[in-house]
């Protein structure tokens, strides 16, 4: 009916969604007209300014809005004014003299009109005498401060504590327009109620949204650099007990990696690749502002928010550490209303089902009996008589599995478990005008999948905003924490043999599927091979061993903000993280642990670590805007320190399996060690933000790191960054592409850091050693390793460039990055005169660099009563190592049972997969005379059934010159996606996640793939194996040979397997109850709701638990297995009641 400008429509709503909302929206309800304009005040000067900009002005120096008609204003007209401390009916005065214009103010809202005639038409609908009441909520609870507008009027209102509202003269027909931040805006139609409850629903789309981007925050749609966001609704709908499972195909450019499916194991989190060879690839975490390494004690409950810096321009402010990138935590905040209490509780069934299948029983003892032969033929020995005769003989219970005995048993199946989980959540929060708080307190119980290994976490967060002065706000953030974990042996715990790992899941499987777990008489069964060697039984290992780690941790920071002028502000933080941990480990004397010889008598040990870390922060924060300028600016100085001690103990001296502690062994300790380290950090930081008509943006900052970690001679380094940006579609060409909502350029370039190394090896070391001579024992020091004032920071230069563009009113938005960063100064070992007494010394000579592409699109598909919205990305980066000191000589990385099975060399990726190329196998004696084959003219040399590998030498014969790169861990592009689902009270979410093209070492295959005599079981993909040149099996399956021929045993192609996988990470559904059901109940609030995780796999992976691995953290060794602990699924359902 009005026509009112939509301009200015869109700045009402953009404006009440601003950050200044928070501040008034804790006063209360409504205030009357004369209150908020006989307390404002403004002191201005325009010379020649177009009303437009005066107006555009006011409304950002206070908390007016004006509206008018169309054709009543002349926007253009320029203006000469000045008033001092003066009220706004002053400045409208001087404004409007001497034009037909008058205005009209009701409480914030200013109405400008043309004569008596347009009021008379505009006032009339306000003035009828109806009236309205009601409240308005989400699905937690009543919302305080949302608005509710008359369409069409200025008559409105905001909501109280309770999410209260009235309003008056409210004409016939009338729609209400409701709008919160962070949440959908509605459109509601009175009709005849005169009590009305509205329910709105979150927003993950709002372009407005505030973004972390390291102290401090911005308007998600300024920014310049390249950082990805998931908002407090999509950590809720995935509903994990695990930071990985938040962030699992999330973010472009994020790779997560669910190393083990241990509870409470951390995952394994790459943001843009690999760019170190020796320090640290993991990205720098900051918890409410706190940065720390470490977030496994961290509730994900508690996560208000989590943004992802990636480009340079980005991370340049946290200086050397921030070229892993960095993860910006923000935890739930109270807000004002009336206290509000939920109460969260889950109960959940975890299972492992994608066990690779093993031979039976039966299988395996034909398949050693073979293997037995072809031992005994390939020695020369007679095979006519009785296996149990030949010269290697087939073990007893063996033959009696081939002759009839029904025995399989497979152990993986009596070490796993359906494994339980529980969860309970308590959370309070509310506030006033001064105070607002947020409390949470947890427990969490997750047993794992593997016997006796759990997790236990009991979390208490406290979060306090309080206003104590008009000028002065405090924050305070308190988080305390206590985990209880007993730990299953995992393949990093140590090696026992040659094809077998530490994991009781890779002793499982290779256990043989005719041998039980437990004997006749209930004992641990003991495995003896028929050389005489026993194997630990994964069972007693299970049950037997104690492995228990206890953590307390208390992060905590302190925060005063004074604000020294409207525009400039003071930030000092005070803050500290204190983690204290005890691991107790105990290895009972048992004959099933007798295997290798080094575990047959009792073994207990103690570790104990305590860490302090404090950290203090003094910031300065400017913000000013004028015509048409914005210029927002940070400066600071900021210094950490960290100190942390180790002590083990260690004893083999017990006199029995009583008492697991070290108080059993009578003070006779056998290994004992204690350790002190320290390191500190003092930087200076500056930033500058400036944007002109939220068209032109440019963002330029700079750090000075001080570390004690690096050499005399560099101590500080310096890390500048910029970026520009250019919003395309507020350029007078595109003002009339009506489709068109966004579109934005963007370029940076930065140099980050990682001085993620060791605390101490710039410095010259002295060890202390013990010799004996001539009968005595002598004791002296030596040089440990030499000194080197030179050694510093690896150093990363970035180039990001970038593209946002949305269109149909953001419903449909893509995002597209194009990155290209090299890593130099790498650390490396360098060799060194033998004349210094020392073989190598650490120097910054390696060199690294990687670039990629990070394409993201979302989109709403359906918006009415039914809602379907869709986010997708995908993601590809390709690695070079460029330098590899001086001489390039390639790094070839052990890894746990296998030397040298994956090489960093120059021209290619890190930690490429090595070995031997394999074409199938000879078939025939004919193929073997062809050639090349291994070991000619020796006992090893390759016969029918064994690998015919490649001749890459091209010298006729197969050796160790014949190694090369054989498979890549990094995929060609990963990708993840998640589709949102709404009808009224009902929600469901689905995520994928998956990779394409990346290959997995599994080095368990060392043992399942290879026949072992009658010792180890075997893969079910080699029972179509070789037997004989008339039955060759598959042609591709090697023959059993306990003593293989052919360097059948070397690591080969025989151990890659694909990597690639899609997987449906998580599936989500929730249903929040009708408020008259939850008050029936004396409820605020009841949702339940149902949520899995690692819901279904797709791959053609046949031979590891989880294709998405990656054995250790070590960016020399990415992408091994050893079919450590496995992933399970995980099946819950949940209630959260509000009271």
């Amino acid at each position: 009916m009005f026509g009112f400008k939509k301009a200015k429509q869109e700045r009402l709503i953009r404006i009440m969604k601003s950050c200044l909302l928070f501040i008034f929206l804790g006063i209360g309800a409504c205030f009357a007209n004369e209150t908020y304009s006989q307390k404002t005040f403004f002191t201005v000067e325009y010379n020649n300014r177009t009303v437009k900009e005066i107006m555009n002005e006011i409304e950002q120096k206070s908390e007016y809005i004006f509206f008018y008609l169309e054709n009543s204003l002349d926007l253009n007209r320029k203006v000469t004014l000045k008033v001092e401390n003066e009220q706004v009916e002053k400045i409208l005065d001087k404004l409007f003299s001497g034009t037909l214009n008058r205005y009209y103010i009701s409480d914030r809202q200013i109405i400008i009109f043309k004569g008596k005639d347009e009021l008379s038409t505009t006032l009339p609908i306000v003035m009828q005498s109806r009236s309205i009441a009601g409240v308005v909520r989400d699905a937690l609870g009543p919302i305080a401060g949302a608005n509710i507008v008359v369409k069409g009027t200025t008559n409105g209102s905001i909501t109280d504590m309770d999410g209260k509202f009235t309003l008056s003269n409210i004409p016939d027909n009338a729609i209400l327009q409701v709008s919160f931040i962070g949440y959908l805006a509605q459109e509601v139609r009175v009709g005849n109620q005169t009590n009305l409850t509205i329910t709105l629903i979150e927003d993950s789309k709002v372009l407005d949204e505030v973004v972390a981007i390291g102290y401090g925050s911005m308007r998600k749609k300024d920014i310049t650099g390249a950082v990805g966001s998931i908002s407090n609704k999509e950590i809720q709908e995935m509903g994990g007990n695990r930071i990985e499972q938040i962030l699992l195909g999330k973010e472009s450019g994020v790779q997560v990696k669910a190393v083990s499916g241990a509870p409470g194991t951390a995952p394994q989190i790459r943001i843009r690749g690999i760019g170190s060879i020796s320090a640290g690839a993991d990205p720098l975490y900051v918890v409410d502002g706190y940065p720390t390494d470490n977030i496994q004690t961290l509730n994900p409950s508690d996560i208000e928010s989590m943004d992802i810096l990636k480009d340079a321009s980005a991370t340049a402010i946290y200086g050397s550490r921030g070229s892993n990138g960095v993860v910006i935590i923000n935890t739930k905040r109270g807000k004002a209303g009336k206290p509000t209490i939920t109460v969260d509780v889950s109960y959940g069934l975890q299972k492992v089902y994608d066990i690779p299948k093993m031979m039976s029983g039966p299988e395996l003892a034909i398949y050693g009996l073979d293997g037995l032969r072809n031992k005994n033929t390939d020695a020369g020995e007679d095979v006519s008589g009785h296996p149990t005769t030949w010269f290697y003989p087939m073990p007893r219970p063996s033959m009696d599995v081939v002759e009839g005995k029904i025995v399989d048993v497979q152990m993986v199946d009596e070490i796993l478990r359906v494994a339980p989980e529980n969860r309970y959540q308590l959370n309070a929060y509310g506030g006033n005008e001064s105070i607002h708080y947020s409390v949470s307190g947890e427990y969490l119980s997750q047993n794992g999948v593997v016997l006796n290994s759990d997790f236990k976490r009991y979390s208490l967060r406290t979060n306090l905003d309080a206003k104590l002065t008009d000028r002065l706000l405090l924050k305070l953030n308190l988080n305390p924490s206590f985990t209880n974990e007993h730990i299953s042996d995992e393949s990093s715990s140590s090696s026992y043999g040659s094809y077998m790992s530490a994991s009781p899941v890779n002793r499982a499987q290779l256990w043989p599927s005719y041998f039980p777990a437990v004997d006749e008489n209930g004992e641990y069964f003991m495995f003896d091979h028929a050389d005489g060697s026993q194997e630990w039984n994964p069972l007693a290992q299970v049950n037997e061993v104690i492995n228990n780690q206890r953590r307390i941790r208390f992060l905590g920071n302190v925060n005063l903000e004074y604000k020294i002028l409207n525009e400039l502000k003071l930030n000092v933080m005070l803050g500290g993280n204190m983690v204290s941990t005890n691991l107790m480990r105990f290895e009972p004397e048992l004959e099933a642990f007798a295997g290798g010889g080094s575990h047959n008598v009792v073994y207990g040990r103690d570790d104990s670590s305590m860490g302090v870390n404090w950290i203090t922060e003094y910031t300065l924060h400017y913000n000013k805007s004028f015509s048409k300028h914005n210029i927002t600016g940070l400066a600071g100085f900021t210094a950490q320190k960290d100190w942390y001690k180790t002590s083990f103990l260690a004893s083999n001296r017990y006199p029995n399996n009583l008492i697991p502690t070290l108080s059993a062994v009578g003070g006779v300790i056998t290994n004992g060690t204690a350790n002190i380290n320290e390191w500190s950090l003092v930087s200076y930081l500056a930033r500058l933000n400036y944007s002109y008509n939220n068209k032109y943006y440019l963002t330029a900052s700079v750090r000075t790191d001080g570390s004690s970690r690096f050499g005399s001679e560099k101590k500080y380094g310096f890390f500048p960054s910029a970026a520009l940006s250019w919003r395309v579609s507020e350029e007078e060409f595109l003002k009339d592409v009506s489709f068109l909502s966004d579109l934005k350029l963007r370029v940076s370039f930065g140099r980050t850091g990682n001085n993620d190394i060791g605390r101490y090896e710039h410095l010259a070391t002295i060890n202390y050693n013990r010799y004996t001579l001539g009968g005595g024992t002598i004791e002296g020091y030596s040089p440990g390793n030499l000194s080197n004032p030179y050694l510093t920071w690896e150093t990363q230069d970035q180039i990001n460039t970038g593209l946002d563009f949305s269109i149909l009113e953001n419903r449909l938005s893509f995002n597209f990055d194009y990155f290209v960063s090299r890593n130099t100064n790498l650390l490396l070992d360098v060799n060194i005169p033998a004349a210094t007494g020392f073989t190598n010394t650490l120097k910054n000579i390696g060199e690294v660099k990687n670039n990629g592409l990070e394409f993201t699109i979302s989109s709403v598909n359906i918006k009415n009563e039914f809602e379907w919205s869709t986010d997708f990305n995908i993601s590809t980066y390709k690695n070079e190592v460029v330098k590899l000191g001086l001489s390039g000589d390639p790094i070839y990385s052990a890894t746990g049972m296998v030397g040298g099975a994956n090489i960093t060399m120059v021209g290619h990726p890190l930690g490429m997969f090595y070995g031997y190329l394999t074409d199938g196998i000879f078939l025939n004696q004919a193929e073997v005379d062809k050639g090349p084959i291994f070991g000619v003219g020796t006992s090893a040399q390759s016969r029918p059934g064994d690998i015919r590998f490649v001749d890459v030498s091209g010298d006729g014969k197969i050796d160790s010159d014949d190694q090369t790169i054989m498979g890549n861990p990094y995929p060609d592009f990963f990708y993840g996606m998640t589709n949102h689902f709404s009808y009224k009270n009902l929600s469901m979410s689905i995520s994928l996640q998956g990779t394409y093209g990346n290959d997995i070492l599994n080095l368990a295959g060392v043992g399942f793939l290879n026949m072992r005599g009658t010792r180890v079981l075997q893969s079910a993909t080699q029972n179509n194996y070789w037997k004989s040149e008339q039955d060759p099996g598959d042609g591709k399956t090697v023959r059993p040979n306990d003593s293989p021929t052919g360097n059948n045993r070397a690591t080969s192609q025989r151990y890659i397997d694909t990597g690639s996988f899609l997987r449906v990470n998580n599936v989500s559904l929730s249903y929040i109850f009708p408020e008259k059901i939850a008050r029936k109940l004396t409820l605020s609030s009841l949702q339940v709701y149902l949520n899995s995780t690692n819901t279904f796999t797709f791959t053609n992976n046949k031979t590891s638990f989880n294709p998405d691995v990656s054995n250790s953290g070590n960016p020399l060794t990415p992408g091994v297995s050893f079919s450590d602990y496995p992933l399970p699924k995980t099946f819950l359902i949940g209630l959260n009641i509000g009271f």
